[in-house]
Protein backbone atom coordinates (compact mmCIF):
# COMPACT_ATOMS: atom_id res chain seq x y z
CA UNK A 1 0.00 0.00 0.00
CA UNK A 2 1.39 3.53 -0.95
CA UNK A 3 2.29 5.68 2.13
CA UNK A 4 -0.08 8.38 2.82
CA UNK A 5 0.46 11.91 1.76
CA UNK A 6 -0.69 15.13 2.24
CA UNK A 7 0.04 17.39 -0.49
CA UNK A 8 2.43 15.74 -3.04
CA UNK A 9 0.03 13.42 -4.66
CA UNK A 10 -0.09 11.33 -7.39
CA UNK A 11 -1.46 13.57 -10.40
CA UNK A 12 -5.16 12.21 -11.02
CA UNK A 13 -6.15 13.22 -14.74
CA UNK A 14 -9.89 11.89 -13.75
CA UNK A 15 -9.62 9.06 -16.48
CA UNK A 16 -9.50 11.67 -18.99
CA UNK A 17 -9.17 9.90 -22.35
CA UNK A 18 -6.79 11.92 -24.03
CA UNK A 19 -4.63 12.79 -21.29
CA UNK A 20 -1.06 11.74 -22.25
CA UNK A 21 0.58 12.75 -19.11
CA UNK A 22 3.55 10.68 -17.71
CA UNK A 23 3.53 9.36 -14.44
CA UNK A 24 3.90 12.19 -12.02
CA UNK A 25 2.94 13.15 -8.84
CA UNK A 26 1.02 16.88 -8.29
CA UNK A 27 1.86 19.52 -5.93
CA UNK A 28 0.44 23.08 -5.68
CA UNK A 29 1.54 25.85 -2.78
CA UNK A 30 -1.51 27.88 -3.01
CA UNK A 31 -5.18 26.99 -2.54
CA UNK A 32 -6.24 28.67 -5.47
CA UNK A 33 -5.24 31.28 -8.18
CA UNK A 34 -5.16 35.59 -7.94
CA UNK A 35 -4.49 35.86 -12.21
CA UNK A 36 -7.59 35.80 -12.77
CA UNK A 37 -7.86 34.05 -15.54
CA UNK A 38 -10.84 34.08 -17.80
CA UNK A 39 -10.39 30.84 -19.35
CA UNK A 40 -9.39 28.93 -16.25
CA UNK A 41 -10.96 25.37 -15.91
CA UNK A 42 -9.63 24.65 -12.04
CA UNK A 43 -12.76 27.42 -10.77
CA UNK A 44 -15.06 25.24 -11.93
CA UNK A 45 -13.72 22.68 -9.17
CA UNK A 46 -12.71 24.30 -6.70
CA UNK A 47 -14.09 26.51 -3.94
CA UNK A 48 -13.98 30.53 -3.66
CA UNK A 49 -11.06 29.65 -6.54
CA UNK A 50 -10.43 33.24 -6.97
CA UNK A 51 -9.74 33.75 -3.28
CA UNK A 52 -5.71 32.33 -3.10
CA UNK A 53 -4.68 31.35 -0.38
CA UNK A 54 -1.80 29.33 0.69
CA UNK A 55 -2.39 25.79 2.48
CA UNK A 56 -2.23 25.35 6.28
CA UNK A 57 0.96 23.85 7.62
CA UNK A 58 2.35 23.34 4.18
CA UNK A 59 5.87 23.20 4.92
CA UNK A 60 5.33 21.02 7.54
CA UNK A 61 3.30 18.30 5.17
CA UNK A 62 5.98 18.51 2.39
CA UNK A 63 8.49 17.46 4.46
CA UNK A 64 6.30 14.37 5.26
CA UNK A 65 5.46 13.65 1.70
CA UNK A 66 8.81 13.81 0.61
CA UNK A 67 10.30 11.23 3.09
CA UNK A 68 7.30 8.95 1.29
CA UNK A 69 7.52 9.78 -2.41
CA UNK A 70 9.35 7.17 -4.77
CA UNK A 71 12.46 8.14 -5.63
CA UNK A 72 13.42 10.04 -8.65
CA UNK A 73 9.87 10.97 -9.26
CA UNK A 74 8.18 13.52 -10.99
CA UNK A 75 6.50 16.27 -9.17
CA UNK A 76 4.98 18.72 -11.37
CA UNK A 77 4.40 22.44 -9.26
CA UNK A 78 1.57 23.31 -10.38
CA UNK A 79 -1.32 22.06 -11.98
CA UNK A 80 -4.54 24.07 -10.72
CA UNK A 81 -2.67 26.77 -8.94
CA UNK A 82 0.07 29.21 -10.37
CA UNK A 83 3.14 28.37 -7.50
CA UNK A 84 4.25 31.99 -8.99
CA UNK A 85 0.77 33.94 -8.05
CA UNK A 86 0.33 37.65 -7.24
CA UNK A 87 0.61 36.27 -3.20
CA UNK A 88 4.01 34.74 -4.09
CA UNK A 89 5.80 37.93 -4.17
CA UNK A 90 5.08 38.97 -0.28
CA UNK A 91 4.58 34.98 1.45
CA UNK A 92 7.67 33.27 -0.26
CA UNK A 93 5.99 29.92 -0.12
CA UNK A 94 6.76 27.94 -3.41
CA UNK A 95 10.66 29.50 -2.66
CA UNK A 96 10.17 27.66 1.01
CA UNK A 97 8.96 24.67 -0.61
CA UNK A 98 11.77 24.53 -2.82
CA UNK A 99 14.36 24.79 -0.02
CA UNK A 100 12.49 21.58 0.86
CA UNK A 101 13.21 19.77 -2.47
CA UNK A 102 17.25 20.35 -2.19
CA UNK A 103 19.26 17.48 -1.80
CA UNK A 104 16.43 15.26 -2.62
CA UNK A 105 15.94 12.59 -5.09
CA UNK A 106 13.29 13.95 -7.19
CA UNK A 107 12.72 15.69 -10.79
CA UNK A 108 10.61 19.19 -10.75
CA UNK A 109 8.78 20.69 -13.76
CA UNK A 110 7.49 24.15 -12.73
CA UNK A 111 4.32 25.79 -14.28
CA UNK A 112 3.83 29.27 -14.39
CA UNK A 113 2.56 32.01 -16.17
CA UNK A 114 4.78 34.71 -13.46
CA UNK A 115 8.69 36.04 -14.22
CA UNK A 116 8.52 35.89 -10.61
CA UNK A 117 10.16 32.58 -11.00
CA UNK A 118 13.47 34.02 -11.51
CA UNK A 119 13.62 35.40 -8.02
CA UNK A 120 14.47 31.80 -7.32
CA UNK A 121 17.26 30.54 -10.07
CA UNK A 122 19.41 29.94 -7.15
CA UNK A 123 17.71 27.35 -5.65
CA UNK A 124 16.36 26.19 -9.75
CA UNK A 125 19.68 25.64 -10.58
CA UNK A 126 20.57 23.22 -7.68
CA UNK A 127 17.29 21.00 -8.52
CA UNK A 128 16.83 18.54 -11.73
CA UNK A 129 14.12 20.88 -13.06
CA UNK A 130 12.74 22.12 -16.37
CA UNK A 131 10.53 25.17 -15.95
CA UNK A 132 7.19 25.78 -18.52
CA UNK A 133 5.54 29.45 -19.15
CA UNK A 134 2.14 29.98 -20.45
CA UNK A 135 1.85 32.43 -23.11
CA UNK A 136 -1.06 32.41 -24.65
CA UNK A 137 -0.65 36.07 -26.60
CA UNK A 138 1.84 38.38 -27.51
CA UNK A 139 -0.56 41.54 -27.44
CA UNK A 140 -0.24 42.76 -23.99
CA UNK A 141 -3.92 44.31 -24.26
CA UNK A 142 -5.44 41.02 -25.37
CA UNK A 143 -3.39 39.20 -22.83
CA UNK A 144 -4.54 41.33 -19.86
CA UNK A 145 -8.43 40.64 -20.44
CA UNK A 146 -7.69 36.88 -21.04
CA UNK A 147 -4.78 36.97 -17.68
CA UNK A 148 -5.80 40.30 -15.81
CA UNK A 149 -3.74 39.52 -12.88
CA UNK A 150 -0.72 37.79 -14.96
CA UNK A 151 2.61 39.47 -15.70
CA UNK A 152 2.57 40.67 -19.48
CA UNK A 153 3.76 38.44 -22.03
CA UNK A 154 7.01 40.38 -22.19
CA UNK A 155 7.85 39.68 -18.91
CA UNK A 156 7.34 36.08 -19.15
CA UNK A 157 10.07 35.80 -22.51
CA UNK A 158 12.06 38.23 -20.60
CA UNK A 159 12.00 35.41 -17.75
CA UNK A 160 12.20 32.66 -20.08
CA UNK A 161 15.56 34.30 -21.56
CA UNK A 162 17.12 34.84 -18.17
CA UNK A 163 16.20 31.31 -17.85
CA UNK A 164 17.46 29.54 -20.95
CA UNK A 165 20.85 32.03 -20.45
CA UNK A 166 21.14 30.36 -16.99
CA UNK A 167 21.14 26.78 -18.32
CA UNK A 168 17.64 26.26 -16.97
CA UNK A 169 16.11 23.78 -19.38
CA UNK A 170 12.35 25.79 -20.60
CA UNK A 171 9.40 25.52 -22.54
CA UNK A 172 6.13 27.38 -23.30
CA UNK A 173 2.60 26.10 -22.93
CA UNK A 174 0.53 28.07 -25.87
CA UNK A 175 -2.80 27.31 -24.12
CA UNK A 176 -5.45 27.62 -24.95
CA UNK A 177 -5.81 28.67 -28.76
CA UNK A 178 -9.29 30.45 -28.94
CA UNK A 179 -10.85 30.83 -32.51
CA UNK A 180 -11.19 34.37 -33.72
CA UNK A 181 -9.46 35.93 -30.60
CA UNK A 182 -5.90 34.45 -30.40
CA UNK A 183 -5.35 32.29 -33.27
CA UNK A 184 -3.42 34.72 -35.37
CA UNK A 185 -0.29 35.43 -34.80
CA UNK A 186 0.82 32.41 -33.65
CA UNK A 187 3.73 32.28 -36.18
CA UNK A 188 5.13 35.27 -34.59
CA UNK A 189 4.64 33.93 -30.74
CA UNK A 190 6.37 31.11 -31.79
CA UNK A 191 9.64 32.97 -33.25
CA UNK A 192 9.56 35.02 -29.95
CA UNK A 193 9.64 31.77 -27.83
CA UNK A 194 12.30 30.04 -30.29
CA UNK A 195 14.65 33.78 -29.88
CA UNK A 196 13.80 33.29 -25.65
CA UNK A 197 15.50 30.01 -25.90
CA UNK A 198 12.57 27.86 -24.85
CA UNK A 199 13.00 24.56 -26.27
CA UNK A 200 9.47 22.88 -26.25
CA UNK A 201 5.89 23.79 -26.70
CA UNK A 202 2.88 22.39 -25.68
CA UNK A 203 -0.45 23.37 -27.37
CA UNK A 204 -4.20 23.10 -26.37
CA UNK A 205 -7.26 24.86 -27.75
CA UNK A 206 -10.01 26.48 -25.07
CA UNK A 207 -12.21 23.83 -23.98
CA UNK A 208 -14.36 25.68 -21.67
CA UNK A 209 -16.75 24.79 -18.69
CA UNK A 210 -20.08 26.21 -17.00
CA UNK A 211 -17.76 28.89 -14.89
CA UNK A 212 -14.93 29.81 -18.30
CA UNK A 213 -17.88 30.29 -20.72
CA UNK A 214 -19.66 32.44 -18.38
CA UNK A 215 -16.62 34.92 -18.42
CA UNK A 216 -15.92 34.09 -22.20
CA UNK A 217 -19.45 35.63 -22.76
CA UNK A 218 -18.57 38.69 -20.81
CA UNK A 219 -15.58 39.88 -21.61
CA UNK A 220 -15.76 38.57 -25.38
CA UNK A 221 -19.88 38.64 -26.35
CA UNK A 222 -18.83 38.70 -29.91
CA UNK A 223 -16.37 36.42 -30.33
CA UNK A 224 -19.04 34.41 -28.01
CA UNK A 225 -21.51 34.24 -30.64
CA UNK A 226 -19.03 32.78 -32.63
CA UNK A 227 -17.75 30.42 -30.78
CA UNK A 228 -21.01 29.21 -29.23
CA UNK A 229 -22.02 27.08 -32.39
CA UNK A 230 -18.86 25.21 -32.72
CA UNK A 231 -18.71 24.16 -29.18
CA UNK A 232 -22.33 23.20 -28.42
CA UNK A 233 -23.22 22.16 -31.96
CA UNK A 234 -20.75 20.69 -33.84
CA UNK A 235 -17.98 20.10 -30.86
CA UNK A 236 -18.42 17.56 -28.52
CA UNK A 237 -18.65 17.32 -24.61
CA UNK A 238 -15.57 15.50 -23.53
CA UNK A 239 -15.60 15.00 -19.75
CA UNK A 240 -16.36 17.98 -17.78
CA UNK A 241 -15.89 20.34 -21.06
CA UNK A 242 -16.62 21.14 -24.82
CA UNK A 243 -14.12 20.64 -27.30
CA UNK A 244 -13.86 22.16 -30.89
CA UNK A 245 -14.74 20.02 -33.65
CA UNK A 246 -11.74 17.52 -34.58
CA UNK A 247 -11.22 18.90 -37.57
CA UNK A 248 -10.74 22.37 -36.27
CA UNK A 249 -8.81 20.94 -33.39
CA UNK A 250 -6.97 19.37 -35.97
CA UNK A 251 -5.94 22.30 -38.15
CA UNK A 252 -5.32 24.55 -35.25
CA UNK A 253 -2.59 21.83 -33.70
CA UNK A 254 -1.08 21.28 -37.17
CA UNK A 255 -0.49 24.53 -37.67
CA UNK A 256 1.73 25.28 -34.43
CA UNK A 257 3.27 21.46 -34.93
CA UNK A 258 4.59 22.66 -38.41
CA UNK A 259 5.54 26.04 -37.01
CA UNK A 260 7.72 24.11 -34.27
CA UNK A 261 9.46 22.11 -36.89
CA UNK A 262 10.35 24.55 -38.94
CA UNK A 263 12.02 26.23 -35.59
CA UNK A 264 13.56 23.95 -34.41
CA UNK A 265 11.23 23.36 -31.53
CA UNK A 266 10.02 19.38 -29.96
CA UNK A 267 5.82 19.53 -29.86
CA UNK A 268 2.95 17.97 -28.12
CA UNK A 269 -0.86 18.64 -27.84
CA UNK A 270 -2.54 18.64 -24.17
CA UNK A 271 -5.78 16.92 -24.04
CA UNK A 272 -6.28 17.31 -27.67
CA UNK A 273 -5.42 13.41 -29.07
CA UNK A 274 -3.33 13.54 -32.45
CA UNK A 275 -0.36 11.28 -31.38
CA UNK A 276 1.08 12.05 -35.10
CA UNK A 277 1.70 15.57 -34.44
CA UNK A 278 3.74 14.59 -31.39
CA UNK A 279 7.86 15.54 -31.55
CA UNK A 280 9.02 14.87 -28.16
CA UNK A 281 9.24 12.50 -25.32
CA UNK A 282 6.45 13.83 -23.38
CA UNK A 283 3.63 16.37 -23.71
CA UNK A 284 4.28 18.27 -20.65
CA UNK A 285 7.88 19.38 -21.13
CA UNK A 286 9.20 16.70 -18.18
CA UNK A 287 11.65 15.61 -20.80
CA UNK A 288 13.40 18.69 -20.30
CA UNK A 289 14.47 18.00 -16.64
CA UNK A 290 18.42 16.62 -17.26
Amino acid sequence: MRAKTYVIRPFDPWRGKLCTCPPKFSFDPYTGCGHGCIYCYASSYIRDFHHCRPKEGLIKKVKHDLERLPKNCLISMSNSSDPYNPLEADLKITHGCLREFLNRDLRLLVITKSDLVTRDLDLLLELRDAVTITITALDKDLARKLEPNAPPPSKRLDALSKLSSEGISTGVRVDPIIPFLNDDGLDVLLREIKNSGARHVTASTFKPRWDGWRRMKEIFPEVSLKLEPLYFGAGERVGRGYHLPASLRFRLMKQVADECGKLGLTFATCREGFPELKTSESCDGSHLIK
